[in-house]
């Protein structure tokens, strides 16, 4: 994909995204030129650039070993190098889970590796990644190719232990091969986790790959369930042609994969891979395409898809043309078809987002000034008409106009002053709102969560711990919603109040939906569903584990609801925005007219000199005006997405027209 085409999408996304982040910082420039910034309003786009400079995009691979998960990630990103950087082959290849980076802090390549001891004593990967010391450091040295596969193959490395220890760790020992050297022993994964940061130009723009080593390492890290898979923009779930779907592929899809297709920012692709191994070079073409035909319509029969919702793909082939440089077993590779698909879709996803996080809001206000400043045009139009139709008197109607603006100045300087009572009346309702939803309230259930737990002796009672844990979060976000939904009422008048009085169409405003992290929270209880349907087993044979497993849905509950109270504040100091920023403006413009229309009635210029100057201050809003659609027309472009040959279904269902 180096070739052409996810570079040359990201290439376009950057530069789109860069477009957008110049566009705010022009409108923060613009507000500040014109006197209309506020604390708020600067705090909101703040936010907003923030939120464009750590913009990643992720692609997720998953699957059980061997098939073919790294494979594909050598053939998509890393086929310049002229090898397989990372270890591929027949068998397990990929022992942990791998996040391929590129890190900006870092004056070099390396490798992280946290050694797999790291789960004997429960705590999560989150915690580990805090604490540097815990990892090994390797060294990388990416202009040496060779150097680079040798030390790759470190994260593949595997160890021999007792299987009492391996079970300890999370493993399920059954599936585990015997050591070679000592047949009481089984092997295991040296390491917990790798980080692979170095210089390549699609991790330097942002991007993150994922790779998992099967459902072992699903199983025993539930931060790869309940946050890393999430978190990702694609996920590509590997299947293979000469097995199709195993149980435990059928396993893997159901428990961490199949919902996660549900989301609006995550793309799920079901990806058959090493269709070379069932080309018959006897055959024609047509005969191969039947039975490629037949075993994507097993498969899709066994993840409850459409046969047209799994892509096909030889990643080996795929790989060795373009090492070759043969286009035509390239195509043939199906390599190209996936890499479009994929790119386009993460693209449009990407572009959906920072649509619905950034532009969004920031565009309803731009939208806003332009508003206001086509008012205060045409006001200035109908002024300078009275005053040429008026041949006489000039100087008594200048006086008159600026009499006139003079009063609507007041009107506006008494507006800004409701609307602080209001905004006061609002933090006071609010206030009482956040009650219902605290750190101290959050600190208070993770007590009683943790004294649940640790002092019951029965899987009854520590599921209850957790049950009651859920309830008692679910139960304070919707105690805040209640009153939400109240204090939306107070805003509901508030706005209808001021658009009456200044005969303005219904204004767009910041609105809050607790539904979107109550669905969160019961996704996240229902995920947690089918390991403490094993609790038993966990209990006995992998206390490290089943402890991890505990602290790691608690953690995740937590960041629920942390976020939800943020939201609710950032919803709380942006509802009465619109309204401040409109009377702001008005009021900006107003003193600007005034002063301009008293300029003209104390000098001693004739009629046509004073027009003149009516004029120029009509040229000023002009400007600003086309100043203002410039900057909207730059939020509205889309991302640049090139549109691919075939749509699979999968991809685009989870979008309507309007979102594409």
């Amino acid at each position: 994909m180096e070739s052409a085409r996810l570079s040359s999408q990201m290439d376009a996304y950057l530069q789109w995204r860069q477009e957008i982040h110049r566009e705010l910082t022009r409108y923060r420039g613009w507000l500040v030129d014109h006197n209309v910034q506020n604390p708020e309003l600067e705090t909101k786009l703040e936010q907003a650039l923030q939120t464009l400079k750590e913009d990643k995009i992720t692609i997720a691979f998953v699957g059980e070993f061997s098939r073919g998960k790294t494979e594909l990630i050598n053939a998509l990103f890393f086929s310049q190098y002229g090898t397989r950087i990372l270890p591929s082959g027949a068998g397990r290849t990929t022992m942990c889970p791998t996040e391929l980076l590129y890190d900006h802090r870092a004056g070099s390549s390396y490798i992280r590796l946290l050694p797999i001891e790291t789960r004997m004593v429960g705590s999560s990967l989150a915690s580990f990644r805090k604490i540097p010391d815990k990892w090994v450091f390797v060294p990388l040295d990416q202009n040496d190719p060779k150097t680079m596969k040798k030390a790759f193959a470190e994260v593949a490395h595997q160890k021999p232990v007792r299987p009492q220890d391996a079970a300890a760790m999370g493993f399920q020992t059954e599936l585990l091969e015997t050591s070679p050297d000592d047949p009481e022993k089984v092997m295991i994964p040296a390491w917990r986790h790798a980080m692979i940061s170095f210089d390549h130009p699609l991790l330097r723009q942002g991007l993150t790959i994922i790779d998992t080593p099967g459902l072992n390492a699903l199983g025993c890290e539930p931060e790869l369930t309940f946050s890393l898979l999430p978190e990702a923009q694609s996920i590509l779930l590997l299947l293979s042609a000469s097995t199709g779907v195993s149980a435990t592929d059928l396993d893997i899809w159901n428990r961490h994969i199949r919902d996660l297709s549900l989301r609006e920012s995550t793309g799920v692709y079901a990806v058959l891979n090493k269709v070379d191994s069932v080309w018959d070079e006897l055959e024609d073409e047509q005969h191969n395409q039947r039975e490629l035909g037949d075993i994507k319509a097993q498969c899709a029969r066994q993840l409850s898809i459409a046969p047209d919702e799994i892509l096909c793909v030889s990643a080996k082939e795929g790989l060795l043309s373009q090492v070759e440089g043969n286009p035509q077993r390239l195509a043939k590779s199906l390599l190209p078809e996936l890499e479009e698909l994929l790119s386009n879709d993460m693209m449009r996803r990407k572009e959906y987002l920072i649509q619905k996080s950034v532009i969004k809001d920031i565009h309803a206000m731009l939208h806003g000034s332009r508003k206001t400043l086509l008012r205060r045009k045409e006001s200035v139009q109908n002024e300078l008409k009275l005053m040429k139709a008026q041949e006489s008197g000039r100087k008594i109607q200048m006086g008159s106009l600026l009499s006139h603006a003079r009063h609507e100045q007041g009107f506006y300087h008494k507006k800004l002053i409701l609307l602080k009572s209001s905004r006061k009346m609002i933090e006071r309702e609010g206030a009482k709102m956040l009650e219902s939803v605290t750190a101290p309230r959050l600190d208070g259930h993770l007590k009683a969560a943790g004294h649940a737990l640790t002092s019951s002796w029965t899987i009854v009672g520590m599921n209850n711990a957790i049950d009651n844990f859920f309830d008692s979060l679910k139960a304070d976000m919707a105690e805040l919603a209640a009153k939400q939904e109240k204090l939306q009422g107070l805003i509901t008048d508030i706005y209808a109040r001021y658009e009456a009085e200044q005969g303005l169409a219904p204004m767009d405003y910041p609105r809050f939906s607790a539904k979107e992290y109550i669905v969160r929270l019961d996704d996240l209880r229902a995920k947690s569903g089918s390991f403490r349907r094993n609790l038993r087993k966990l209990l006995i044979e992998q206390k490290a584990t089943s402890k991890r497993f505990l602290s790691t849905v608690v953690h995740e509950g937590s960041t629920i609801y942390r976020l939800y109270l943020r939201s609710a504040r950032q919803w709380l100091n942006d509802v009465l925005l619109p309204l401040f920023q409109n009377a702001q403006e008005q009021k900006a413009l107003l003193d600007e007219h005034i002063k301009k229309l008293r300029t003209l009635n104390n000098t001693d210029d004739n009629a046509e000199q004073r027009i003149e100057g009516m004029e120029s201050l009509l040229n000023d809003l002009a400007e600003q005006i086309i100043e203002v659609e410039t900057m909207v027309k730059g939020l509205r472009k889309p991302a640049p997405i090139h549109q691919s040959r075939k749509v699979i279904p999968m991809i685009t269902a989870q979008f309507s027209p309007r979102q594409l």
